[in-house]
């Protein structure tokens, strides 16, 4: 078959969701994916998570120089996999502020996306058993869960928060999001549950759902200013797919931008300096990145049972028998969501507690035990790039992601630096740590403003290279249509006029749920529908 009703390009956090969706009601549905699939213990065991950095199942994506971050070049890790990130994430399951998605509505001309029209998509999707309330689901595909194993020491971290006057919350996705607690992750019986296991598999038995792997995407063909198909290449053999219906982009935010350009869509003078023929002006394509800054601090301690128990005999012994134990953890237990200035409406804070080392991104790992605690900046005001390096469509693109190009970005981090500091002088956290380690005592005052661009990561939150606006100031409609093109739709973060204030793959999720719907020309969220989990590890092997 070469003709579908719909093609959707990138197998990640939204396109297993809208190939998915979209398979339940008959359509025929291909679903294409530059990744293999998923079958790794590495992406199973979540604790394991960034053993899958620069390997094959990732991208493996560096940035240009980046003038905030003292010219230095970032890794930029995504999912090259069935699941995309959610294969290779962390897995902490946050949405966002209420504001966040309010804002979209009224400040960004995103009608529809308030946080009362896209809550049903969020419960929608979830089940999670152990909050039930108004702001949560059920009977959802993706597993919520609280994590089985904990070090005991997020206890400490949190007493210490409230000795400082944080506000306890059990629920950071509930009523508000500032506070002090526990973090849920998209865990299923200690195992992670990615949009592959949670959307793809109940769809692969279905007649009517083609998944296609190892497929690189050249192109969007358009043909009268309706796209009409895709061109990608499969077994060293040149592919054409034609929709019927419509092609619907979920390649992320750095891959969809890019598969744009490829097509001609883009801003013109920059597509004719790398040799591709202009279809439409379309200027805002690849503009507006933004990420989440992410500055990490580092600890020796002498307490037991740190995530370096993870290396004692019997741990893996543990997971593979009963799924529990340290090897279940996704690491980063607790979190802090602070405001740096009282003034303003919701935290622009994640401070996340891990009772181990994580430091640049998983790859040093001193032998001795240690604590990390990770400050997302929420708020950024910087703004990055995607751009062509050729016309060929197996070349990186160039990303600029402007970390920390803005002063008061930097003043930001500083602010929050020193409230961890006295947060870590607070009993009884402070009797677990030992020694700051990073940064070290050589690191004055004077000196800090230097460290924090010289340490300073991000959050693997890549977001708004195709955002919702105006043809003016962005790339789709309030229907995720792509201006000037009929039949082409984007459905992944790229379409978020603004970053949320939190993890990206739940919003992601939900911007997936809300996509199927509009192609299906349904209007308004319908309440999740019982049902049980659609996916056994019986039939998978994937729990």
């Amino acid at each position: 078959m070469t003709e579908y009703d719909y093609i959707v390009v990138g197998a990640g956090s939204a396109g297993c969701v809208v190939a998915g969706r979209l398979s339940e009601d008959g359509h025929r549905v291909l679903l294409l994916e530059a990744g293999g699939d998923d079958d790794d213990d590495l992406i199973r065991t979540p604790l394991l998570f960034s053993g899958l950095f620069q390997g094959e199942k990732d991208w493996n994506y560096n940035s240009e120089a980046e003038p905030g971050l003292h010219g230095r070049r970032v890794y930029l890790p995504r999912g090259k996999v069935l699941g995309g990130s959610s294969s290779l994430n962390a897995m902490f399951y946050m949405r966002g502020t209420h504001e966040d998605f309010d804002q979209w509505a009224t400040d960004h001309g995103a009608t529809g996306w308030s946080y009362e029209e896209v809550l049903p998509y969020f419960k929608r999707s979830e089940n999670n058993p152990d909050i039930r309330d108004e702001y949560h689901g059920t009977d959802g595909p993706l597993h919520v869960t609280t994590q089985r194993w904990f070090s005991g020491y997020a206890d400490a971290y949190i007493e210490a928060a409230l000795n400082l006057g944080i506000e306890a919350n059990p629920d950071f996705n509930g009523e508000k999001q500032a506070g002090v607690g526990l973090l849920q992750v998209t865990v299923r019986d200690g195992q992670r549950c990615s949009t592959a296991d949670a959307f793809l598999r109940p769809a692969l038995g279905r007649s009517n759902f083609t998944l296609v792997t190892r497929a690189t995407a050249r192109r969007v063909l358009v043909e009268n200013g309706r796209a009409v198909g895709v061109e990608y290449e499969h077994d060293g053999e040149v592919v054409t797919a034609h929709a019927r219906g419509e092609v619907v982009l979920s390649a992320g935010a750095y891959n969809t931008p890019q598969l744009l350009m490829l097509s001609g869509l883009g801003p013109a003078e920059h597509l004719r300096e790398v040799g591709v023929d202009v279809v439409l002006d379309l200027p805002q394509v690849g503009q507006n990145l933004q990420d989440h800054p992410f500055t990490l601090t580092h600890y020796a301690t002498d307490q037991p049972n740190t995530l370096a128990v993870a290396g004692a005999h019997g741990a893996l012994e543990e997971w593979t028998q009963s799924r529990s134990g340290v090897l279940s953890s996704a690491a980063g237990e607790a979190a802090v969501m602070w405001k740096s200035d009282p003034a303003l409406a919701s935290p622009d804070f994640q401070i996340i507690f891990v009772p181990g080392w994580f430091w640049d991104h998983g790859f040093r790992a001193p032998s001795t035990p240690g604590m990390s605690i990770g400050l997302s900046y929420n708020g950024p005001s910087s703004r990055g790039s995607v751009k062509l390096r050729s016309s060929d469509p197996h070349a990186a693109p160039r990303i600029v992601s402007n970390l920390l190009s803005q002063q008061s970005e930097v003043d930001a981090v500083l602010r929050a630096l020193d409230f961890v500091t006295e947060l870590t002088n607070q009993e009884p956290l402070r009797g677990l740590i030992t020694e700051r380690v990073n940064p070290g005592p050589a690191v004055d005052k004077d000196m800090m403003e230097h460290w924090v661009r010289a340490e300073t990561q991000h959050m693997y939150h890549a977001a708004g290279t195709c955002r919702i606006g105006t043809p003016e100031t962005g790339v789709v409609d309030p229907e995720l249509r792509v201006h000037g093109i009929e039949g082409l739709r984007i459905a992944d973060a790229s379409v978020m006029p603004q970053i949320t204030s939190g993890n990206t793959n739940a919003p992601s999720i939900m911007i997936g749920e809300k996509a199927a719907d509009l192609l299906k020309g349904i209007r308004s969220a319908r309440e999740p529908e019982a049902a049980q989990c659609p996916f056994l590890a019986a039939t998978t092997g994937v729990a």
